[in-house]
């Protein structure tokens, strides 16, 4: 059985030579997602890779698109900055899917714990099938695919 992948990216990650001071001039979302298309085909995975500067549509992917996929990897990028109500409706989203019992592994580039703590967010997500990356650049995007087909594999054993 051929799985399906979701990989969304929310606002400020379009243009990341401008993110965090310039440390990441090189990297582009065109070559993560270069790279997750690669590690997807590597291991027979189909892959659907999206980013918005909306959190508006970004919530609704998470929340309605979702059930079309067999897993969910999410960079909500600016969100550790963002307001309680945009928090919130982040979380309701990601309940949404860990109703569906779907894995669902929130990734970012950088180590957003090392920010000061007014710019870190508390971790209070939905219990359910949910891991967090930070701080491995790209890496974290195709740990996170790999960490999906172990779970697809392991599951698919049961």
């Amino acid at each position: 059985m051929k799985h399906t992948v979701l990989i969304l990216n929310g606002p400020g990650l379009a243009d990341l030579g401008d993110y965090e001071g310039n440390r990441f001039s090189t990297l582009t979302l065109e070559s993560i997602s270069d790279d997750c298309e690669t590690r997807c085909n590597e291991l027979g995975i189909d892959l659907d890779f999206r980013q918005t500067e909306d959190y508006d549509e970004l919530f609704r992917w998470i929340a309605k698109d979702s059930e079309d996929f067999d897993g969910v990897i999410i960079n909500p990028a600016a969100r550790a900055a963002a307001a309680p109500e945009t928090a919130d409706s982040y979380r309701s989203a990601i309940h949404l899917v860990a109703q569906l019992n779907k894995p669902v592994i929130e990734v970012h580039i950088d180590n957003i714990y090392r920010r000061s703590a007014e710019n870190s967010y508390s971790r209070h997500e939905p219990e359910g099938d949910m891991g967090f990356i930070c701080g491995f650049g790209k890496l974290g995007y195709t740990l996170a695919i790999s960490s999906l087909a172990r779970r697809f594999e392991k599951n698919a054993a049961a």
